[in-house]
């Protein structure tokens, strides 16, 4: 089963009905074919209930609104580290479970530990003693390393790597192929360029690239 629960799960429900939806849906609809739980719908905020063509699921009502039956768990799909944090934290007010999901082509250390919420995708490695925080995701093609450790809500794009005991804080995201060096920490709500490797310690709400030379710069809010 590719979620790491100790509750028996009967069924699942895709929160976000957008692209990253989509792609949650092929991944667990794969999963069935192996005896994963099957999908119930999904539940969106968006006006009127839209689910995407070619899905012949309902819309199962708003976030905030709902309700899950008996052994049933939800799957947030935003791509968004601030999205992540505003509907995880309305589902577990509500008291619904999300535990974390890995699929099943995933690489996990039996070491390496996944909080609730959690999303890995396709073909990532979790090493050894690597902690993946609340809410955080890891995209297609992620490798975090030893001792590593991803903030809470953090989303990490395809083949973004953390290498060993690196940390990066909450609510960051990494471009694809973004790279944290060994050892080298960064703080909350930072951004990571595309194709930028980070060398050195970084403070909270910073934007890191190597488009022209190697620049931290400040992320107004």
């Amino acid at each position: 089963m590719p979620f790491i629960s100790e509750d028996p799960i009967f069924s699942v429900v895709i929160a976000g009905a957008g692209g990253f939806g989509l792609e949650i849906f092929d991944y667990i609809n794969e999963e069935i074919k192996n005896g994963g739980p099957a999908i119930a719908g999904f539940i969106d905020d968006t006006p009127g209930g839209k689910i995407p063509e070619g899905i012949d699921l309902p819309c199962l009502g708003t976030i905030g609104d709902f309700k899950p039956e008996p052994g049933q768990i939800v799957i947030v799909a935003l791509g968004s580290a601030k999205g992540r944090r505003i509907v995880l934290e309305k589902l577990w007010a509500n008291q619904v479970k999300t535990p974390a999901y890995y699929h099943s082509s995933a690489v996990l250390s039996p070491a390496a530990k996944l909080n609730r919420g959690v999303v890995v995708c396709p073909f990532s490695i979790v090493n050894r003693n690597a902690i993946l925080d609340k809410g955080s995701v890891l995209n297609v093609h992620c490798s975090v390393g030893h001792g590593a450790f991803v903030g809470a809500y953090s989303v990490l794009s395809p083949y973004a790597a953390l290498n060993g005991d690196a940390k990066i804080g909450s609510a960051c995201f990494l471009g694809t192929r973004a790279t944290i060096y060994p050892r080298v920490s960064i703080g909350d709500d930072c951004i990571v360029d595309t194709n930028t490797g980070v060398r050195s310690n970084t403070e909270n709400k910073k934007m890191i690239t190597s488009r022209g030379d190697y620049k931290v710069l400040n992320i107004r809010v």
